[in-house]
């Protein structure tokens, strides 16, 4: 039987029939270009690739911070209501208009009371004032302004106005001037009084043209 089978074999070109219950050997082929290489399969560790980020670093610009300011809290103090002072009402003295004019030379200031003048005084005022030359000026009252029609401070006008015009020189009243208490004048004879006696005059030249050795 098994003859018969190789004979078989043999004509359909098989060379060595081997049973199937027999162990065989594989042979490899003679040829170097049928031979594989038989592949080793191994796990391929690929190294860790470390993903780098690209970070675009932004320069951040700090903004001052404004600190605010302690509030300083003060305690609350209640403001009594002051009262009003009370004025005191003065009754207004009153004081008679008058006026007064001056003459101012060079060593003194000559002053008279102008309110009722006649004409042969003002005749002669005006003599004076044509004698030599110097500054007029002249004060009235009351004065313009309503808030000092008070009579009491009618000598510290008159006062003022003489200061103003003084300046360190002899103040001389022809006659009488009212409500003025000044110590530091020279009263002269008035307008009348030369009227009627011319030779008084003279005194009153003297003053005029040169400062007096003696006040009296």
């Amino acid at each position: 039987m098994i003859g018969h089978q190789r004979d078989i074999l043999a004509t359909l070109g098989i060379d060595i029939w081997i049973p199937r219950a027999e162990p065989c050997q594989s042979h490899q082929p003679a040829l170097w270009r049928d031979q594989s290489q038989p592949e080793v399969l191994s796990e391929i560790i690929l190294p860790e690739l470390k993903a780098e980020a690209s970070v675009i670093e932004r320069s951040v610009v700090s903004a001052p911070v404004e600190v605010p300011a302690p509030v300083v809290i003060m305690p609350t103090m209640e403001i009594q209501p002051q009262p009003e002072p009370e004025h005191e009402l003065r009754e207004i003295v009153e004081v008679a208009p008058f006026s007064m004019q001056a003459l101012g030379l060079a060593h003194c200031i000559i002053v008279i009371d102008t309110t009722s003048l006649t004409e042969d005084q003002q005749l002669l005022w005006s003599n004076i004032q044509r004698a030599m030359l110097g500054e007029f000026a002249e004060l009235n009252w009351p004065f313009p302004w309503d808030n000092v029609q008070d009579g009491r401070g009618v000598e510290s006008y008159i006062q003022g106005f003489l200061d103003g015009m003084s300046h360190d020189k002899n103040i001389i009243f022809l006659g009488t001037v009212p409500h003025l208490s000044n110590s530091k004048i020279t009263q002269l004879a008035s307008l009348q009084e030369m009227l009627d006696r011319p030779i008084l005059k003279k005194r009153l030249w003297q003053f005029m043209q040169s400062r007096p050795v003696s006040m009296e």
